[in-house]
């Protein structure tokens, strides 16, 4: 993916924030752009979004940044009062987040 490429690609409907990653493996410099782009979108965030529906449709791998950049958003959301749902997400890289406890955190939605 070259550095012109959002990693993110964000839409809003209503009071719900769609951040979607189309990406098989999320490196260093892919989080940090991630990471960038997250707070570029949630510091103009509409008054009225109520949930961010985070879609992970592709992403099969992910650097130790990648898992921060998780975290930054999942507190970002509760620091807001905002429901925060991850979906789409692949088998491997669901068993990755259990290994990884992220399940006890994050809410996971089934396709």
């Amino acid at each position: 993916m070259n550095d012109a490429e959002p990693v993110l690609e964000a839409s809003t409907s209503g009071d719900v924030l769609t951040l979607s990653i189309h990406q098989a493996t999320i490196n260093t410099e892919d989080a940090l752009r991630m990471q960038n782009e997250f707070r570029v979108l949630f510091l103009a965030l509409p008054k009225n979004i109520r949930t961010v529906h985070l879609e992970i449709s592709e992403v099969l791998a992910m650097s130790s940044r990648g898992f921060e950049t998780l975290l930054l958003i999942h507190q970002s959301c509760v620091e807001r009062k905002i429901s925060l749902t991850v979906s789409k997400l692949t088998p491997i890289f669901h068993r990755l987040l259990s290994r990884m406890g992220f399940l006890r955190l994050l809410k996971i939605e089934d396709a």
